[in-house]
């Protein structure tokens, strides 16, 4: 007998075959069980490494051995009229079967759960010159506020403008959603509980880093980490010339996306890796900008006016900071905070139609133009343009919540609340947060919900006691809910955040869309004792 055949009557080739099979079968469920409890990854190694080592092992048992009527024999220990080897070896066949199917019937749920949405994940999807872009909320992340570790404080706004920068950046990848400024940096500083943070923005990854910058030279340290567990995903420490600041920008944002995104492709590399301006000192006119309207004071909006206006003047081709004076603008007149508001906005509209001319790709430009549009009466064009902006970035606080407010106008309510709800979930705290609710606030009064309605307004108003639009919800949504003391009270509480309140002051900030709507409006408004 060759040794081939006696291979085969001692079953070896069909042991040899069902463990390498099983051991396949144990990898797919390690791999799922080990990434549903998140266990670290060198456990499954020590897994892998335990079946190769078994696999000779088997080999040498099924050699040696035989099993019998009488249970397991040495080869050689008995009548060979007594073996059973046939027997065993349609069983062995019958397990292997068994596993090849169990394993399939794993990899396919595993693969389809990768691909499919999650019951406790929101994924929203963006369609982008004719490519679809997923995001998947389980990886959300956000960039806190670099530490200043240099000697004077005033470079703090330096730091400030590094993580802005790779949140921007990262958003710009559209494989993840990135929680805003607005409300990553309301953590600053000091020995932060990662996992709280990590469930008050709702993301699994935080970015956190210092700088220290001396003369010339910046040391960048940079660290992803899994809040969930409190894993470091990757960490780094970069020195460089201050000369070359936005290549060292590009690094860490490819850097900090790889674990996250394998199969991102380079054309959205390459866009991510796009920016406004390669003139530092514009960059940090613009950064200290962004700090003021971060505030939503009268005072701070004039001064990022002028920083936004300086950086504009340092780079004319920088259209994002004329993306950030036109919304600095049209704050001013939305919070009235404008004594010439048509003149203002007509103004404002021809610097957001530049921003757009200068850079088409730009979401923040793209957003300006959506809301100047918006703002003055025309509500098509806004509306197409807050679409542009929403599909360049779909991570864009800004976008979504004048996408929301463009859908109000329009009447559709449900898509209003919708995009109004993205917007609180990238930028959960914060005065921007706030404002959503102006949105909210007025769907529910156009859906008869008086309740939540007036509950949004109240929220709203918790955080800007001066918006007198705020003022304004709460009058409309309490006259229906027979609620005309707190009506009339909020109608003098608008008046002293704007003396010269009127009927028409309100309709300013709509146009004329739906006369139907604007009609109710103001008759309610009429019965709070707005003339």
């Amino acid at each position: 007998m060759s040794f081939f055949d006696e291979l085969k009557r001692r079953n070896v080739i069909r042991m040899a075959m069902l463990y390498i099979v099983a051991s396949w079968f144990i990898l797919q469920v390690t791999d799922v069980l080990f990434d549903v409890l998140e266990l670290p990854s060198a456990w499954a190694r020590l897994v892998m490494a335990i079946l190769i080592l078994g696999f000779p092992v088997a080999l040498i048992f099924s050699w040696v051995y035989e099993l019998t009527p009488d249970g397991l024999k040495r080869d050689g220990e008995f009548d060979r009229s007594f073996s059973i080897s046939h027997v065993t070896a349609r069983r062995l066949d019958y397990l292997t079967i068994a596993f090849v199917a169990m394993g399939i019937l794993i990899f396919a749920v595993a693969k389809f759960s990768d691909r499919s949405t999650s019951p406790s994940a929101e994924t929203v999807v963006a369609e982008v010159d004719g490519q679809i872009a997923v995001t998947d909320d389980r990886l959300a992340i956000a960039v806190l506020p670099f530490d200043n570790l240099s000697s004077d404080p005033e470079q703090a706004f330096f730091a400030d403008g590094l993580s802005e920068d790779l949140i921007t950046r990262l958003s710009n990848m559209r494989a993840f959603p990135v929680i805003a400024r607005n409300s990553s940096f309301q953590y600053r500083g000091g020995n932060l509980d990662l996992k709280s943070v990590s469930e008050a923005l709702g993301v699994r990854y935080i970015v956190e880093g210092s700088v220290r910058r001396a003369d010339d030279r910046i040391r960048v340290t940079a660290q992803l980490i899994d809040a969930t567990s409190g894993k470091h995903v990757w960490a780094d420490t970069y020195d460089r010339e201050i000369a070359n600041m936005f290549d060292l920008q590009d690094e860490i944002s490819a850097m900090i996306a790889a674990p996250l995104v394998h199969d991102f492709n380079r054309a959205e590399a390459k866009r991510a890796q796009q920016r406004g301006t390669a003139d530092l000192e514009a960059w940090s006119l613009y950064q200290l900008g962004l700090q003021h309207a971060d505030r939503y004071t009268r005072e701070d909006f004039a001064a990022a006016r002028k920083l936004f206006t300086l950086a504009a003047e340092r780079d004319p081709h920088f259209a994002t900071a004329l993306a950030q004076l036109s919304f600095a603008n049209l704050w001013e007149v939305a919070l009235g905070w404008n004594d010439t508001p048509e003149e203002t906005i007509t103004s404002t509209l021809a610097i957001a139609r530049r921003g757009v001319s200068l850079d088409p790709r730009d979401p923040a430009a793209q957003a300006a133009l959506g809301w100047a549009f918006l703002m003055a009466g025309d509500l098509d064009n806004g509306l197409d343009a807050v679409k542009r902006a929403v599909e360049l970035n779909p991570s864009m606080p800004e976008a979504l919540g004048w996408l929301s407010w463009a859908q109000l106008l329009a009447g559709n309510t449900e898509e209003c609340i919708a995009a109004a709800e993205r917007t609180q979930r990238l930028n959960p705290q914060g005065a921007y947060s706030a404002i959503v609710y102006d949105n909210l606030s007025q769907c529910y009064w156009q859906q008869g919900r008086y309740d939540a309605g007036l509950e949004a307004a109240r929220r709203l108003l918790a955080e800007l006691p001066d918006y007198y639009l705020g003022h304004i919800f709460v009058a409309m949504n309490a006259v229906p809910l027979g609620h005309l003391d707190e009506a009339r009270a909020a109608i003098a509480e608008a008046r002293r955040a704007q003396p010269n309140l009127s009927l028409d002051t309100v309709q300013g900030m709509y146009g004329v869309t739906r006369p139907e709507i604007d009609e109710q409006r103001n008759n309610v408004l009429r019965q709070a004792g707005l003339k």
